[in-house]
């Protein structure tokens, strides 16, 4: 009875320490698949207007990193322990190390995977995350009734935030431009970015036509949100 006791308190002991390496070596590299090579990272980006370049340059070393020392750590965890482990932990420790394995092959996969636009697949998936931000949070109807009410007057390539409507100052765009389409209507376009990396969204009138992808100054691309209202996103290659 005693010796029973003696034991659960010890499987109580060793319960945090386990639920702690079930985290570390499991949930995190799995949440580390679904964000880098499934794109859930750059998506999420798109949906929070926050480009893509400038998180790669600060998570994605430090995700890679934290795989491999994963990788090895499972590796270590497997062969240190094999005599002395049952074959349920044995499992654990190979699955510890499948994770890995496979985040580094859908990495690899990745770039040789065709997308739909010309832009580095990352930036594939943050053109649909801001497409659907878009989608959410612009009122296309108010928009375009306000450009009914321009003349070409009124057009410029700076547009202060103070003649904006509502309906675009909601958007919180870093510049805007008023200019024709090829069909002479109104068409309003805001810009975000630096450094670099410039994306946008660009609203005419139903019949306005979209571009193709442009890749003479960089990777650029294009994505429809409905008819005569498109986002694009570009990779200066100048850097």
């Amino acid at each position: 009875m005693q010796n029973q006791q003696i034991q659960q308190s010890q499987e109580r002991k060793a319960s945090p320490n386990l639920n702690k390496e079930y985290v570390i070596f499991l949930v995190l590299p799995v949440i580390c698949i679904i964000l880098v090579p499934l794109q859930g990272l750059p998506y999420l980006c798109g949906r929070l207007n926050y480009h893509v370049g400038l998180v790669i340059c600060m998570l994605y070393p430090a995700i890679g990193i934290f795989i491999i020392c994963c990788l090895f750590a499972g590796i270590v965890r497997l062969l240190a322990n094999w005599t002395k482990n049952t074959w349920k932990k044995k499992i654990i420790h190979v699955v510890e190390i499948s994770i890995p394995i496979v985040f580094i092959v859908l990495s690899i996969a990745l770039f040789f995977t065709p997308v739909e636009s010309y832009l580095w697949p990352p930036g594939n998936a943050f053109t649909y995350g801001f497409r659907d931000r878009i989608r959410d949070k612009a009122d296309i109807e108010a928009i375009r009734d306000w450009l009914k009410t321009l003349n070409k007057e009124d057009y410029d390539d700076y547009l202060p935030y103070n003649r904006l409507p509502e309906s675009l100052k909601v958007l919180n765009p870093v510049g805007a431009s008023l200019s024709a389409d090829k069909n002479g209507n109104p068409l309003v376009s805001i810009t975000w970015g630096a450094h670099g990396f410039h994306w946008g969204l660009k609203i005419g009138m139903e019949d306005m036509k979209i571009p193709a992808s442009d890749l003479r100054h960089g990777y650029r691309g294009w994505l429809l949100v409905e008819p005569g209202v498109y986002v694009w996103d570009s990779y200066s290659n100048r850097w």
